[in-house]
């Protein structure tokens, strides 16, 4: 993987040198200023894959083109197949779900909803709730509280 990442990285032009290329674990992730430049990438990345005998799954892959801050409804091409992308089906990356919304309100209800059913769930009393909240949900519920931003009121 590390081999794949290193070989598609492309130096920018000037004193800043970025890549858009981005892997963690067996993860890898794609950005670009342009469609060209984007398209340029996974074609080299193509190239990449097969030289090296890999495929990408396909049903795990997403593809998002922003314009003027609002989703495009393009297809994404690598290799002669093509990527979904958010809007078809939205995508978990990291516990945080990629959404053509692209806020994080939906993901702060549904966490908001399932701490309550949690608490619902625990037929204890006073300290022993208590307890099992400290030990139990807020432990479940710190991660989704980091990474999601905003609150759970509708105004």
């Amino acid at each position: 993987m590390n081999l794949l990442v290193k070989s598609a990285e492309k130096m920018s032009i000037g004193p800043v040198k970025s890549s858009g290329v981005r892997a963690f674990m067996d993860d890898m992730k794609i950005t670009a200023k342009s469609v060209l430049e984007g398209k340029l990438m996974l074609q080299d990345l193509g190239e990449l894959i097969d030289w090296a005998r890999i495929k990408f799954k396909l049903s795990r892959s997403r593809g998002l083109i922003l314009k003027k801050g609002k989703v495009q409804d393009r297809k994404i091409r690598i290799g002669g197949d093509i990527i979904p992308t958010i809007m078809e089906k939205p995508v978990k990356s990291l516990g945080k779900w990629f959404r053509d919304s692209l806020n994080d309100r939906q993901s702060v209800d549904e966490m908001v909803s399932q701490a309550g059913q949690w608490m619902d769930i625990i037929d204890k009393y006073g300290k022993y709730k208590a307890w099992c909240y400290q030990h139990g949900i807020l432990p479940r519920i710190t991660w989704p509280l980091l990474k999601n931003e905003g609150t759970s009121d509708q105004s």
